[in-house]
C-alpha cells in the first residue's frame, strides 16, 4: 500500500498532524547532531593534556611554555617562600600530573616580590631552644647566638641586622634574628659584690 502525502493538505488535521511529525523529526536530528557532532569538537571532548608541573618556572615564560601544550594559566593568589625569587610560581590546580581537557585554565600561586611582615615574638627570659621553637612558628630565623657574661642561661635580647628588636614590632617574614644570651657563669664584677654582700651578712 502505497502511503500518499498529497492527500494530507495543510488546513487538514491530518495535514497538521504530518508537519508536526516532520518538525519534530528535524528537531530530533538537529539535537542529535549539536550533542554528538557539533559539542565534542567545539568543547575538545575525548581530548586530554596532562597538566605539566610548573612550580619554580617563571610567570614570563607560562604563556609559551603552556601555549605550546594548549594550555592557559591563571593568578589564584600570591605568597612568599624565601627558596624562590619574585613571580614565581609556587603551587598550582590542578597539580602537575593531572589529566584535564584541552584548553584547561591551570590556577597558579605566585612569589610575592617583597616578604610580607610578621609580628616580633617574644622569646626573652626563655631557654636558647624555646627561642627558636617560637622564631620558628613566627616564619623567622635563628642567626647567631651571642653569649654575654650572665648569671643565668636565657635569652635575654634579640637583634636583627645589629639592630635590637622590640616585641610586638613588625618585621619582613623570613628576617634572622639573632640571641643575645646570658652564659651561666657571672661575671668578673658580680662575684665580688656577692662575695661583699656574704660577708656583710655574716657580720
Amino acid at each position: 500500500m502505497r502511503f500518499d502525502f498529497l492527500k494530507y493538505k495543510r488546513d487538514t488535521l491530518g495535514g497538521m498532524l504530518l508537519q508536526l511529525l516532520l518538525a519534530c523529526s528535524a528537531l530530533v536530528v538537529i539535537a542529535l547532531l549539536f550533542f554528538y557532532a557539533y559539542l565534542p569538537a567545539a568543547t575538545n571532548h575525548d581530548r586530554t593534556m596532562t597538566v605539566p608541573e610548573l612550580e619554580g618556572k617563571s610567570v614570563g615564560e607560562l604563556d609559551d611554555f603552556l601555549g605550546e601544550r594548549t594550555l592557559r594559566y591563571g593568578l589564584q593568589d600570591s605568597a612568599f617562600s624565601s627558596k624562590y625569587p619574585a613571580h614565581t610560581v609556587l603551587d598550582q590546580y590542578p597539580a602537575a600530573g593531572a589529566k584535564v581537557k584541552v584548553g584547561r585554565e591551570i590556577l597558579i600561586s605566585v612569589n610575592r616580590v617583597s616578604p610580607p611582615l610578621v609580628t616580633v615574638p617574644n622569646a626573652i627570659d626563655g631557654s636558647v631552644v624555646h627561642a627558636e621553637a617560637i622564631l620558628r612558628s613566627n616564619q623567622l630565623k635563628r642567626g647567631r647566638i651571642i653569649y654575654v657574661p650572665g648569671l643565668f642561661p636565657v635569652v635575654i635580647e634579640m637583634k636583627c641586622e645589629g639592630r635590637t628588636l622590640a616585641v610586638g614590632e613588625r618585621i619582613p617574614m623570613g628576617s634572622t634574628v639573632d640571641l643575645v644570651v646570658t652564659d651561666g657563669k657571672g661575671t668578673s664584677q658580680e662575684a665580688p659584690d656577692s662575695a661583699a654582700s656574704e660577708v656583710r651578712e655574716m657580720k
